[in-house]
């Protein structure tokens, strides 16, 4: 049976396959249960052309290379072996890659924890003289407890992709100049990391002559502390002589570049402290609007956040800013909930099935009936399911059922004539539940009493 056949529910010796994750250069890439030691894992199964095209004996040969490499920031191969007259390699199962982790576009702290840990993981590597060749986002997985791990090393050297370019190995977009022309070094990995910490924090990848300043440097200038410009300059140098030779270089550069950024963030408290109060600054009246409607309704409307773009209070519940529209908020460092969903980065129980608040977020469930929910009011509108619904949800936590009548709340008397949801005309600029812009006072319509 040939690779390409594999299906969901075929058995590799002790793996089960439960769902395609996707297909690389390499390998297809499964989310597998070890039957044996009853865990998820990734598993990785070689395309048959690359066997064909390298042999067993490369194949094995880049395996135990990676195995060489003990590193909290380096995906771990728990299991290589040939099964069935494939090549498999079981790793531990990460929630996502950094190609689809939001929180770290929006948050700069995020994302240079994240630089952090990939550079740290490639310096492990490039201290046994490994060379990664294809440092790209979709390398550096994210794992549930926060932790950034570079994966797919060593293999990039024999491997190829149809939909997208490739030199001797590497991906055209994050591809050091002198990869490009078939001479990489240790040097071109860092120039890969170098490009996607710049993305992260600018929003936008830098592309040819990548001569400094790069496109959006304001941007990048406002999100990243002044100690941290010359180091993701310098790792992002096009010319490999003006760069840093290696990821050990590298590393140590940012972790004292970090810490200078630390020094310098306590200091300015300590000194804030000392220094005598200074008159505040008069406060916008869409502030002093937001702060009055907080002390008024903050706790009976969940108020407990901040906007990231306007801080007026908002709710983990809101899926926009009442205040300024804003969307894409991550509640992932501050939620109250035990857990987070990967979709929208809002909490989340632990016995539900789906999330609550956005419609793509699914979970297992461990077949138990779930407790009651102390904080619930509603009862999900199918007969069937036990579903408890909390204030605001959109979608039951157990069937993804939506709610039959609209939210209301007593101190929220007017409905939105977008999407009938409960609003404050005599404070809110937006609808927090659709986004609808609110342009002349009496828009929002008062509810029709029964």
């Amino acid at each position: 049976m040939a690779a390409e056949r594999l299906r969901r529910g075929s058995r590799l010796g002790k793996y089960l396959l439960e769902r395609k994750l996707g297909r690389g250069s390499f390998a297809e890439v499964w989310r597998a249960r070890d039957t044996v030691e009853n865990r998820l894992v990734a598993l990785k199964v070689a395309l048959s052309e690359v066997v064909e095209e390298v042999g067993r004996r490369a194949i094995e040969h880049e395996a135990r290379m990676v195995a060489r490499l003990d590193h909290p920031n380096v995906v771990a191969i728990r299991n290589a072996d040939w099964i069935d007259g494939r090549f498999v390699m079981a790793s531990d199962l990460a929630e996502r890659s950094l190609a689809h982790y939001p929180g770290a576009r929006r948050s700069p702290r995020i994302a240079l924890e994240v630089i952090r840990q990939a550079a740290a993981g490639l310096a492990h590597a490039h201290s046994r003289r490994i060379l990664h060749r294809d440092i790209k986002p979709e390398n550096i997985l994210i794992f549930a407890d926060g932790r950034a791990a570079l994966c797919d090393f060593g293999v990039s050297r024999f491997a190829r992709e149809p939909t997208r370019t490739y030199t001797e190995a590497g991906t055209l977009g994050y591809i050091a100049p002198e990869q490009a022309y078939g001479r990489p070094r240790l040097a071109s990995d860092v120039f890969s990391l170098g490009l996607i910490a710049y993305e992260l924090l600018a929003g936008e990848l830098p592309t040819w002559p990548f001569t400094w300043p790069l496109p959006a440097f304001e941007r990048f200038s406002e999100r990243v502390p002044e100690p941290l410009h010359p180091v993701i300059r310098k790792a992002a140098a096009f010319d490999p002589r003006h760069r840093y030779p290696d990821a050990v270089a590298f590393s140590e550069a940012l972790e004292r570049a970090l810490a200078r950024v630390r020094e310098e963030e306590a200091a300015g408290r300590r000194s804030a402290r000392r220094r005598r109060a200074r008159p505040l600054p008069v406060p916008s009246p869409l502030a002093v609007q937001a702060e009055l409607f907080r002390r008024r309704f903050g706790r009976s409307l969940d108020l407990r956040y901040a906007c990231y773009r306007c801080e007026g209070p908002i709710a983990e519940a809101m899926e926009f800013c009442p205040w300024c529209g804003a969307s894409g908020h991550s509640f992932r460092e501050v939620t109250t909930y035990p857990l987070v969903c990967p979709e929208c980065e809002r909490g989340v129980r632990p016995e539900w099935r789906y999330c609550p608040w956005c419609y793509a977020g699914r979970f297992e469930s461990n077949g138990k009936s779930p407790p009651p929910d102390r904080r619930a009011v509603r009862r999900c509108p199918r007969r069937a399911c036990e579903g408890e619904l909390r204030p605001f949800m959109r979608y039951c936590p157990m069937c993804k059922a939506k709610p039959r009548q609209p939210w209301s709340h007593p101190d929220l008397p007017e409905r939105c004539p977008r999407c009938r949801g409960p609003v404050s005309r005599a404070f809110w600029r937006f609808c927090p539940w659709c986004g609808r812009r609110e342009p002349h006072a009496g828009t929002f319509v008062r509810p029709v009493r029964s």
